[in-house]
């Protein structure tokens, strides 16, 4: 039982560190450490890590949170030893409670196993926050009996004799080097423990956060959040793509290819139906007010190029330009600022734009293409171009407006918002990550289902 409790604690250390453990691989982690066992810590350390461990970065992660775990438990067996081996009973004259005798007799190797002890009963695997370092302190103490000692010095002092006073002076000094090294138990803990953690409390406000709002220096950050949406979501539309592939049982094709085998069935036939790609056509504003929506709704498509057919991006403030070239050749950052110097920040003017692309460009839209727009619709009073939004309603497959600003504000102003929306087959506020990855999960589905 110990040992299932040891195993199940340190999985929770590496969860909590950033890898990720499936519930078959928890299983699998239990059954390799049955049959290595726990003795040789080297053996141990080797073979829960090719089951735990999937990626070079994770494997990294492993190996120290095993080291820090495992030295922690290693240092846990031998003061238990130590402690029986001691077998120290304590004076009849010192201190009526145990921690109080630890102190007095100044038994080290006790009082760090009565701080290891009382640590896994108050939770310290729990530890998240660094504010939290002096409360589970207190906890330690507290569970150590904390409360008895300070109890036992008021009434040493009350007694009035010189020895238990000088007794009290001991305990008072002891308590307060207990703390100490209770509260530096508890900091070395939050690295095991917390480790990765303010990382995933910033990725979470990041992700929620307006992207307007994301500060240059967040910015890497959220690439590497996108990335791995991005990867998440291609791997699960891969996955039901190749189901879809296996296509259904073809009855007549069965039972003819068979007649050499006298009808006996050793080969099957399926009807395959051909799985098209999703489309996309990309035309994003990339005027001062929008252009980190449009930013990062570029760099979340390109990294879903692998089940995206084709994915053509556009940019425009007064002008709009082609810019999946510049997407392919470099790499995000440069590719936003050559993108930036050469279209951004100008007076927007969305009828201008509009009609570039439809001189030059609409011949690409046809019935099997997704065309997503990204912009705010504020075009500073310019003709807004309505009929050509209405041509590629009717040309695309669905046409889809992702507008940064909150519904209650479209059409207010310059905006011509409601203009263009009896057109639009879904127009969605767009302005986080977190709006990105339900926009581009739920096209993804509705390719899915045709």
């Amino acid at each position: 039982m110990f040992a299932h409790e040891l195993l199940v604690r340190f999985l929770t250390t590496l969860r909590a560190s950033g890898i990720r453990i499936s519930v078959a691989e928890e299983l699998d982690a239990m059954l390799v450490a049955e049959v290595v066992g726990y003795k040789d810590r080297s053996l141990l350390r080797d073979a829960l890590g090719l089951t735990v461990a999937k990626s070079l970065e994770e494997k990294k992660i492993y190996e120290i949170c095993f080291d820090d775990f495992f030295n922690r438990e290693e240092l846990r067996e031998k003061l238990a030893s130590e402690k029986e081996a001691n077998g120290k009973s304590g004076d009849d004259n010192g201190s009526s409670t145990t921690l109080g005798q630890m102190l007095l007799d100044g038994d080290r190797s006790g009082l760090l196993l009565a701080i290891e002890l009382a640590a896994n009963q108050v939770g310290i695997s729990q530890i998240r926050l660094f504010t939290q370092i002096n409360l589970y302190a207190q906890r330690i103490l507290e569970q150590m009996d904390l409360g008895g000692v300070q109890a036992e010095i008021g009434t040493m002092r009350r007694f009035g004799s010189p020895q238990m006073s000088q007794q009290a002076d001991q305990l008072e000094i002891a308590l307060e080097n207990l703390g100490e090294d209770v509260r530096e138990y508890v900091r070395r803990q939050f690295e095991v423990f917390a480790r990765g953690e303010p990382d995933r409390i910033r990725d979470g406000f990041l992700y929620q956060m307006r992207l307007g709002s994301i500060k240059p220096r967040d910015k890497a950050r959220l690439r590497i959040i996108i990335r791995q949406i991005a990867r998440r979501l291609a791997t699960r539309h891969a996955r039901v793509l190749r189901k879809k592939r296996k296509g259904k049982l073809d009855v007549r094709r069965v039972i003819r290819t068979n007649i050499p085998n006298d009808g006996v069935l050793f080969r099957t036939a399926f009807r395959l139906k051909k799985i098209q790609r999703p489309k996309i056509v990309a035309i994003c504003d990339v005027s001062g007010s929008v252009a980190s929506s449009a930013e990062f709704l570029l760099f979340f498509l390109w990294n879903l190029r692998e089940i995206l057919s084709g994915v053509r991006a556009f940019a425009f403030s007064s002008d709009l330009i082609e810019v999946t070239d510049i997407l392919d050749k470099l790499d995000p950052e440069e590719a936003t600022k050559k993108i930036m110097n050469s279209i951004g920040f100008g007076a927007t003017n969305y009828g201008n734009s509009l009609s570039t692309f439809r001189k030059n460009w609409m011949t690409i839209v046809d019935r099997k293409t997704t065309v997503i727009i990204l912009g705010d619709a504020r075009g500073k009073r310019t003709e807004p171009r309505i009929d050509i939004v209405r041509e590629l309603s009717e040309r695309a497959k669905r046409l889809i407006w992702l507008n940064p600003e909150q519904r209650q504000v479209w059409g207010t102003g310059d905006s011509d918002m409601l203009r263009y929306k009896p057109f639009i087959h879904l127009a969605k506020v767009c302005n986080s990550v977190a709006n990105l990855e339900t926009v581009v999960s739920d096209l993804l589905e509705a390719e899915r289902h045709g």
